[in-house]
């Protein structure tokens, strides 16, 4: 083969491995476009469903003013005085706030509008009649003690209103059952296209791949046979030499591309698995607390394909990318986080503990909150990890003050033989004692979801007091506060080697 032969081959390999590159990443980009578009259709399904929610709490909410309001009515009818009048006045209050609240809800449903009008007529016909009897509540009392229950015009009104709240609430629950329907098939579209991204990428990469190590071959068979033909020529060998650091040049440019170019959007397959992955978790969080207070909309095929089929889909596309970086050398492995070596020192936890309250101090002003620092002993620990745990702690405790009382919060510490124990006290809205354990799991959240957060807070805290010896518990009831406890061993003790 004479000296032309390589370079024909190189540029033959070049373009085949670009154009294929080109290819690959057009249709790359095509995917993923179409999964962003994917991504924007899950987040308006996501919000339909949760207004759907929304409507259905609030008509629970107004079918329940609904019974109070007749619970103090009849009670009044047996004992009039001013207990059951406050109980009506008070529920029906309620009602009313309810009722504005969810004719602003349904405003964009006139089926809905339309029953929301005719509960409007129902109430002020029962308010009249309310009205009447706290007026002449012993003539009124009394005729009413005499009528037939069931020909009482309050028992009447009480039950048109509640048959009422059950037809709006059959209504909203179809449309849930639509709306998760949409909510899952586009659920199910975007890890399709997700896929197909990976797949494509994989795909060229293989190819590239398949190429370079074909060009390498052929390569080093040309070159055998350059030595031979050429062997004691001076000239050729010279000729064949530059030929062969122009290969070599190639080969780092094949190199190149595949390390530096492909890095990016390798990157980027590694990031919007990582996205998917988390976009599977808040529709399996979703879907669990869904069918949990509504068992009746439970469909197995959709929490199947949460439960394992996206999951199995997501590690399929993370195995593959791995596996594919694992196969070009140059690209670098995926990063993992690594260990920081723990460094104990003497800490005055009094003082750290003052530090971390003033770091806070203009949340705790916004939040109208006093935070109390009591004596705490003295820990021989890593000042750092320390600090992380106290800070978290004290941040969720602002976080989730009630809006019922002035947020109080105290940080105090005993020692109980080689334990320290600091505890973060708070009197906010506390936690149900079925979720002690699960808001420490990563990504596990308990209570009303109204404040920021992706629920590894606490995961990296009991991770933190794992490393140091230690543990952190709560103890905690609803609406009544919750008492955080981080024990740490009073003088650290290495629990760890770090490589």
């Amino acid at each position: 083969m004479g000296p032309v032969a390589p370079t024909a081959f190189r540029l033959a390999g070049n373009r085949r491995a670009i154009s294929l590159l080109a290819l690959g990443l057009a249709l790359l980009v095509i995917a993923l476009g179409a999964a962003f578009v994917t991504m924007g259709n899950i987040n308006e399904d996501t919000a339909r469903v949760e207004h759907t929610l929304k409507v259905e709490a609030s008509i629970n909410r107004l079918a329940a003013f609904n019974e109070q309001i007749e619970t103090g009515r009849r009670g009044f009818i047996i004992q009039p005085g001013d207990t059951f009048a406050k109980v009506v006045e008070e529920a029906s209050k309620s009602f009313d706030a309810e009722h504005a609240r969810l004719a602003e809800l349904t405003s964009d449903n006139p089926r809905q509008a339309r029953k929301i009008a005719e509960l409007a007529d129902l109430k002020a016909q029962r308010a009249a009649l309310l009205q009447q009897l706290i007026a002449s509540p012993q003539a009124t009392a009394g005729a009413l003690r005499a009528t037939d229950f069931d020909s009482d015009m309050g028992v009447r009104l009480t039950r048109r209103i509640r048959a009422q709240a059950d037809r709006m609430a059959a209504e909203e629950a179809e449309l849930l059952r639509v709306r998760t329907g949409l909510q899952y098939g586009s659920l199910v579209r975007f890890y399709l296209v997700g896929g197909t991204a990976t797949f494509l990428l994989i795909s060229v990469m293989g190819t590239v791949i398949l190429l370079i190590l074909r060009y390498n071959r052929d390569l080093a068979a040309t070159q055998e046979r350059l030595r031979f033909a050429n062997e004691g020529l001076e000239t050729a060998v010279s000729a064949r030499t530059i030929e062969l650091v122009r290969a070599n040049q190639e080969i780092q440019r094949f190199a190149y591309i595949v390390s530096h170019d492909l890095r990016s959007p390798l990157v980027n397959v590694l990031g919007f698995t990582a996205e998917l992955d988390e976009a599977r978790k808040t529709i399996h969080k979703y879907l669990a607390n869904l069918f949990e207070k509504h068992p009746g909309l439970r469909d197995e095929a959709a929490w199947l394909a949460v439960e394992e089929d996206l999951p199995e889909a997501v590690g399929f596309i993370r195995t593959s990318t791995e596996k594919m970086d694992r196969l070009i050398s140059s690209i670098l492995a995926l990063s993992r986080q690594g260990r920081r070596q723990l460094n104990p020192e003497m800490l005055d936890m009094n003082a750290l503990a003052e530090a971390v309250v003033s770091t806070l101090f203009q949340r705790t002003q916004d939040a109208g909150a006093t935070i109390t620092v009591r004596p705490i002993p003295p820990v021989e620990s890593d000042r750092m990890a320390i600090e992380q745990i106290l800070s978290n702690l004290v941040e969720n405790a602002l976080k989730y003050l009630s809006p019922d009382r002035a947020g109080q919060i105290t940080i105090e510490g005993s020692r109980e033989g080689p334990m320290v124990l600091v505890d973060v006290t708070d009197n906010g809205r506390g936690i149900a004692p079925a979720d002690h354990e699960r808001i420490f799991e990563l990504f596990r959240r308990a209570g009303s979801q109204d404040q920021p957060g992706e629920g590894i807070g606490l995961a990296n805290v009991r991770a933190l007091a794992y490393r140091l010896g230690g543990n952190v518990e709560v103890d905690s009831q609803l609406d009544q506060g919750a008492r955080f406890r981080l024990s740490v061993p009073a003088k650290f003790v290495a629990t760890e080697t770090t490589a």
